[in-house]
């Protein structure tokens, strides 16, 4: 059985809340100093969680109507709505140094994924496109709201409090229907999912966000791609062809043009 992706969503995120609650509770100090805040940032959490919320609903809802190639592609738009709209949110000065590396990103993510560019032809291809597209947008928002509060809270606080805004969001529609008939197998990939997914990457992205200007980060971002050809490589013994190389050399030299420009400013 296909789960939708409100129910992917609403149970990944709710998988991770005690993976993060026991991290706050090991950790140096109380829990609640850990998870402080929370409750006084409220406004920018919402927003926050409005916005990686809608984010992961269009980005799986594109997986659902195209081609993993599509439905990537036009996700990763999010770095050009972060340079137009971090100088505004941020107030961050648009970096014009950073024209060139997302250039050579964006021409290596189309290497990446040309090979599988036409591996769909449904009618829905244009429906997944769009929803693609909205997911680099709301995934732009996400990754601004969470820039602010990175001044603002701990890690832990962050991402505990973006979890528990979009259960709360998602538990009306899914009281509806709380049971999606998957079995046992299927709860246990979104338990992983939840765990890797919604606790792990998100404590890594977030403590690296810290560090960098939002724009450098959505850059860095696509890096994402990448990773998913080299688990491809080890996991499931695919042989990415010579233009999927090509892409990842682009990508990797990208990334390190951006990490000097870091260190620069």
């Amino acid at each position: 059985m296909q789960l939708d992706a409100l129910h992917m969503v609403f149970y990944t995120t709710l998988f991770s809340l005690p993976p993060i609650f026991i991290i706050a509770s090991i950790q140096s100090g109380t829990v609640r100093e850990n998870l402080s805040g929370i409750s006084r940032n409220y406004k920018i959490l919402l927003c926050l969680a409005l916005s990686l919320l809608l984010n992961n609903f269009f980005y799986f809802a594109a997986f659902n109507n195209t081609s993993i190639a599509i439905s990537v592609f036009t996700h990763y738009t999010a770095p050009l709505f972060v340079a137009l709209l971090a100088p505004f949110m941020l107030a961050e000065k648009f970096d014009r140094r950073l024209i060139f590396p997302l250039g050579i990103a964006s021409l290596g993510l189309a290497f990446i994924l040309a090979p599988s560019w036409h591996a769909s032809s449904d009618s829905k291809d244009m429906l997944g496109a769009m929803c693609g597209t909205a997911s680099g947008l709301a995934y732009a928002f996400t990754l601004i709201f969470a820039k602010r509060l990175t001044s603002e809270l701990k890690i832990l606080a962050l991402v505990f409090g973006q979890s528990l805004f979009i259960i709360l969001c998602l538990l009306p529609f899914i009281s509806l229907n709380p049971n999606p008939g998957l079995a046992t197998s299927g709860w246990l990939w979104l338990l992983l999912m939840g765990l890797i997914h919604c606790t792990l990457a998100p404590l890594l992205y977030i403590s690296g966000l810290k560090h960098l200007k939002a724009q450098h980060a959505a850059v860095i971002g696509y890096i994402e791609p990448l990773a998913a050809v080299c688990l491809g490589l080890f996991l499931a013994h695919e042989s990415p062809s010579s233009s999927i190389w090509f892409g990842g050399g682009a990508i990797i030299i990208s990334g390190t043009i951006i990490a000097r420009l870091k260190k620069r400013t």
